[in-house]
């Protein structure tokens, strides 16, 4: 059927409506047709209430306030940052200490971090291992080991403490810790020591 064969006229009346093309059944069967699509729309709206009031206000409210986001995307250029400098897995640690097997090396390693000698960051379910803190040979930098002891012991961990090691401070005068570390050992530890009570307070 083309649209033309409903063609129907309204008219209103001063108490009524007058349509004329359509039989009296058309329009009972039009009447009771739009009271379904009501029940219909009203059961939409109220599925649907709680996503309609996220997008609208999503539409009209920023909902994460700017030094937030700015914040955020500053500690992700940060976190590409560390992820783009050297860095060992355990199969490339394995290879480098020469160990037999990778299950050696991952017992090894889990020592070394239960006793703060190394730590590790987990990122998208890799255990990551920032090369910096190993000499040549994949042993643990021995004037490390009490910075990273201080800064754990203040719950520093992860991708914090990767950042303070590796980021130039106002506490050393503009350098970085684990660089300067191998020449002022001693600075570096009173510098974390006053970054941890600093964090902790």
């Amino acid at each position: 059927m083309s649209a033309a064969e409903f063609a129907y006229q309204v008219s209103e009346r001063a108490d009524h409506l007058e349509v004329r093309g359509v039989s009296r059944r058309d329009v009972e069967e039009a009447l009771a047709l739009i009271g379904k699509v009501r029940v219909l729309q009203a059961d939409h709206v109220a599925a649907t209430r709680a996503d309609l009031l996220r997008t609208l206000m999503a539409g009209t409210v920023t909902l994460t306030p700017p030094a937030a986001l700015a914040q955020a995307q500053r500690l992700a250029g940060h976190r590409d940052a560390l992820l783009a400098s050297p860095i060992f897995t355990h199969e490339t640690l394995r290879e480098l200490r020469a160990d037999a097997k990778t299950s050696s090396t991952r017992t090894w390693l889990t020592r070394r971090r239960e006793n703060r000698e190394i730590f590790t960051v987990t990122h998208n379910g890799r255990t990551l291992i920032p090369a910096f803190q190993f000499d040549e040979t994949g042993r643990p930098r021995p004037e490390l080991q009490p910075v990273l002891a201080a800064l754990a012991d203040a719950g520093i961990s992860g991708w914090a403490l990767w950042t303070w090691l590796t980021t130039p401070t106002a506490l050393l005068s503009g350098e970085v810790p684990e660089a300067l570390a191998r020449r002022s050992p001693a600075r570096v530890l009173r510098a974390a020591q006053r970054f941890a009570a600093a964090s902790a307070a």
